[in-house]
């Protein structure tokens, strides 16, 4: 696997490392306890929880909630409700997820949202949109577990996308997901990004419905390293600077280079392994380089877009075909990639080190490809004496940002 490659790896390139985290240990126990007298008079409690497809410790949260309930002499059980989005699983991936769930607390029902089911129901608000009726059943409370990352068009994940767009229709999350074209939605950018605002419009709709609270947790794996419990949009503003710390490089000017390494499930094609390009493309320079060192493993995966990139094999030419036939779920990374390869924008030049990526689909993603990180660093022309050049592990999760700040 190119990942794992030795010779895929230029030990003398400086690494943008991330903090030793070690020290970072939650008390669940009493951030939890606080939340229960939100929860009081909810019988059967509606949680709703992230996919499979989302690292989240769901299974931990439930048993220490369900172990403050013994202790209470209050159990109960719970209700859960995975909120899917537009994914899709097989069965034998449902019925280990829902094993791990059952074992975890007394488990009452468990649902899988289906995006276009016929029974969603509307909710209204600034946004009107239809949601999973288990959320517009009843008015007791519901709690959501999320976890917070940053997200490279919604700007942070949480427990208010797993309320929202995991439990939205088909076409309400592509009229969301439309405002991945806009320039504002990136990494960390909250306010004016079109996709939260829209994210946060939906949840006024849900709240006005019913209460809705929320246990937003920091994972790195399976390691918890902070929690909070609380509002949704609240406790994602107490955890966004730990996030920030954790996930976040910056750096005083942008990079001629960056070597992106993927790692883990977001290295088993370049659907998802574009998340690495997009988390860190605006921390290098116009004109320069980004390496993407993944395995990929089912090739370009969901290719969807590449229709896109067929018909448009440049900027220009990309948005001219959404703005004909209108957004379609995955055209923002189509376009969003052709902004930065076209010599017209940004002209940044990708180089694949990947043995599950051929030469005709690097292509036509605008990429070529390589069979090292430093023959792609050559075929470049970058100078390793005087080019700023980084590597960046796990690039997935890490976002490099160029400090943008001015001196006083």
């Amino acid at each position: 696997m190119a990942h794992c490659d030795p010779r895929s790896r230029d030990e003398q390139i400086p690494t943008l490392v991330r903090p030793d985290p070690e020290s970072w240990a939650p008390d669940l126990t009493s951030i939890l306890a606080d939340l229960r007298p939100w929860l009081e008079g909810a019988g059967n409690l509606m949680v709703v929880v992230n996919d499979p497809q989302r690292h989240t410790d769901t299974a931990r949260i439930l048993r220490v909630l369900a172990e403050l309930d013994r202790r209470a002499g209050a159990p109960r059980r719970f209700g859960v409700l995975i909120a899917c989005g537009t994914h899709g699983f097989r069965r034998q991936r449902r019925l280990i997820f829902q094993r791990d769930l059952s074992a975890a607390a007394d488990i009452a029902s468990i649902d899988w949202h289906d995006c276009r089911g016929a029974d969603l129901q509307i909710l209204d608000g600034d946004r009107r949109w239809r949601a999973n009726p288990l959320l517009t059943a009843g008015d007791g409370p519901v709690l959501a577990i999320g976890s917070v990352e940053p997200h490279y068009f919604a700007g942070l994940t949480g427990a208010h996308k797993t309320l929202t767009i995991g439990c939205a229709a088909h076409a309400d999350i592509e009229a969301n997901h439309a405002g991945a074209m806009s320039a504002e939605a990136a990494p960390f950018a909250l306010g004016g990004n079109p996709v939260f605002e829209g994210v946060r419009a939906m949840l006024d709709g849900l709240r006005r419905r019913r209460p809705v609270w929320a246990v937003n947790l920091v994972q790195t794996g399976p390691e918890i390293l902070a929690a909070a419990a609380g509002d949704p949009l609240a406790t994602l503003d107490e955890l966004a600077p730990c996030v920030e710390r954790l996930f976040c490089r910056t750096l005083a000017a942008p990079a001629d280079a960056l070597v992106l390494e993927v790692v883990g499930p977001l290295a088993g094609s370049f659907y998802q392994a574009d998340k690495a390009i997009k988390n860190s493309e605006a921390a290098v320079a116009d004109g320069g380089v980004l390496v993407l060192v993944a395995a990929c493993p089912d090739g370009v995966g969901q290719d969807h877009f590449l229709s896109l990139l067929r018909q448009g094999p440049t900027h220009a030419a990309a948005m001219g075909v959404v703005a004909d036939r209108g957004y379609r779920l995955g055209d923002h990374k189509a376009v969003r990639l052709r902004r930065l390869t076209d010599g017209a924008c940004r002209g940044v030049r990708v180089v694949a080190v990947s043995d599950g990526l051929d030469e005709t689909a690097c292509e036509l993603l605008g990429m070529t490809k390589a069979a090292s990180v430093s023959e792609a660093l050559a075929s470049c022309g970058v100078d390793r004496g005087s080019d700023t050049v980084y590597r960046v592990p796990d690039a997935g999760n890490t976002v490099v940002r160029v400090d943008t700040r001015r001196p006083d």
